[in-house]
């Protein structure tokens, strides 16, 4: 039995298609990565920004469909079952899967990584691309290319696409002295923030870089600032060799712990004489608030990626903890229209808001769209708006929209998404010269994340109009589709780093590469899933108990 199977006769064939639409097109969402610039694994040697564009334009709503149609079949199961069903149910559908995968998939997916950042080729990334943009003539300590860029004018505080650091964070990160003195005789700013709130020494520190350290302090870097975690350049020390490696991994950035480790002690012995010379009398020493072993502990639970691509089962294990919770309230029920009516997105858009404000102002994810958030701890502004759609879901369940009130204008509503409102959202999000002729820079910041609020909210209205308007019937493919989309999107990743690794280097046009990933990739798993998973009790796990056909075909 799938969720939409939860009262017979009562399936909602149009949303269960369109929730295995929106898991199967993880696949494509991850083959995009090596393919455009963007902190991963593998780099492809034919790279475009359109796949950042197709990115951006699936990123931004397929989450909230999910957890939208998530929040919707949790009330039918409530409604059906009740409490104790229900959370048996979700126990043995997303809790046990979540606990198995964390033993083998997610292994898989780190060892995977590993293997392909070590396999890197000089021509996929590397010196010969060092002067392309400022970014890379920074990371690369390409001196004339740096200065070359600096003389075109180009904003020495602009954070670059890949991970929205800043050149001078750049240059931190990878350990280039030279390129952290010519920024700043430039005129780059030793305390310019960039996402997440850090400055260039949070970075320095966190590599231990020391010569860079010495050149930032001399600056006039703040010793003292606090990033988006409230963390002082001193507590970027703490971290310990499991997250520092799989930073560097994603970062790109080659290291040696044990030298970081050095590096680090020398850093706090500059930063220690820096913080006790300007603020001793004020605080009585250095500034190491927090840095204890519960913090640490805390910090380690929020940022280590434990559950990898699976974090959405967590997040779901949450939700509906807190939906069990909610239901156990003498509340009354609200109102059908705020659930059903085309125009509920105007108090949706301003509710999302909150929570991707916070994203956009002090979020890690570079690009267009929410943030992720694989730890223990989920970040709160992530789980806020993960909260929202899932909430609106189960409200939706009781408004009882069979006719399909709620996308009827989906004609409307998609291509606004995606000739309008995408485009612009990209375009405010990264603040260029485009931009900043128009507003400052805290203005885009706040347009760019009210337009990725409107865009997964009218992405989501339109596919459930689309999908109810032509897959309201049962199709068999469908359904098959359907029923495969959870094992297709839990075993995927590590067979598309694979995939990347092998055609990296492929003399071929990108798309030819990109469509023959996502097809085998897709094509392997479903028969897989055919012969070796559907009728066995990991098919039953996934998806309650299948019988086999008794005719052929």
């Amino acid at each position: 039995m799938t969720e939409a199977e939860a009262a017979s006769g009562n399936r909602r064939h149009d949303l269960d298609a369109l929730r295995a639409f929106a898991m199967l097109l993880g696949i494509a969402l991850h083959a995009t990565l090596s393919f455009f610039e963007f902190p991963w694994a593998v780099q492809d040697r034919s790279q475009h920004p359109a796949y950042g564009l197709l990115f951006g334009a699936i990123h931004g709503f397929r989450m909230p469909v999910f957890f939208v149609l998530s929040g919707f079949f949790t009330a039918m199961l409530w409604r059906q079952r009740g409490l104790s069903g229900l959370i048996k149910h979700r126990a043995r559908r997303i809790l046990l899967p979540l606990v198995l995968g964390c033993v083998t998939i997610v292994p898989a997916a780190w060892m995977v990584n590993a293997w392909a950042s070590a396999s890197a080729t000089p021509t996929a990334r590397g010196a010969d691309r060092s002067g392309e943009d400022i970014w890379a003539a920074a990371a690369y300590g390409n001196l004339d290319a740096l200065a070359e860029h600096i003389d075109t004018g180009v904003g020495l505080g602009r954070e670059g696409t890949a991970f929205g650091l800043t050149p001078l964070a750049w240059a931190t990160i990878s350990g280039q002295p030279e390129a952290v003195e010519l920024l700043l005789r430039s005129g780059a700013d030793p305390n310019a923030r960039f996402r997440g709130n850090d400055t260039a020494l949070h970075s320095a520190a966190f590599f231990g870089r020391i010569e860079c350290v010495a050149l930032l302090l001399n600056a006039g870097a703040d010793a003292s600032a606090r990033n988006g975690r409230d963390e002082t350049p001193m507590n970027s020390l703490k971290y310990g060799r499991g997250m520092t490696e799989w930073i560097a991994r994603l970062l790109r950035v080659p290291i040696d712990f044990d030298a970081v480790i050095v590096g680090r002690s020398e850093v706090a012995a500059l930063l220690e004489a820096q913080i006790a010379s300007s603020s001793a009398a004020s605080h009585g020493g250095p500034d190491v608030a927090g840095d204890t072993p519960t913090t640490r502990l805390i910090a380690t639970l929020k940022y280590f990626p434990l559950f990898h691509h699976l974090w959405f089962l967590w997040h779901l294990c949450l939700l509906v903890a807190g939906f069990s919770l909610v239901v156990l309230l003498p509340l009354r029920s609200p109102p059908v229209w705020v659930a059903s009516s085309p125009w509920c997105w105007f108090w949706l858009v301003p509710l999302t808001l909150i929570p991707q404000v916070a994203m956009r102002e002090g979020g890690s994810f570079p690009g267009f769209g929410p943030d992720l958030s694989s730890g223990v701890l989920p970040f709160p502004h992530v789980f806020l708006f993960h909260a929202i759609f899932f909430g609106f879901g189960a409200l939706y369940y009781g408004a009882r929209d069979e006719a399909g009130r709620l996308g009827r204008a989906w004609r409307v509503y998609l291509p606004l998404a995606l000739l309008v409102v995408l485009p612009l959202g990209l375009a405010f999000g990264h603040y260029d010269e485009w931009t900043r002729t128009l507003l400052d820079e805290t203005l885009c910041r706040r347009l760019a994340a009210l337009l990725e609020a409107l865009y997964s909210w009218l992405m989501v209205f339109a596919l459930m109009g689309l999908f109810s308007r032509f897959l309201s019937g049962d199709h068999p493919r469908i359904r098959f589709l359907s029923d495969s989309s959870y094992w297709l999107y839990v075993a995927h990743l590590p067979l598309v780093v694979v995939g990347q690794t092998i055609v990296r280097d492929w003399p071929l046009i990108s798309f030819v590469k990109f469509a023959l990933l996502v097809g085998a990739v897709t094509g392997l798993l479903l028969l897989v899933y055919r012969y070796a998973i559907r009728y066995t009790w990991v098919g039953r796990l996934l998806n309650g108990p299948r019988l086999r056909p008794t005719t052929p075909g």
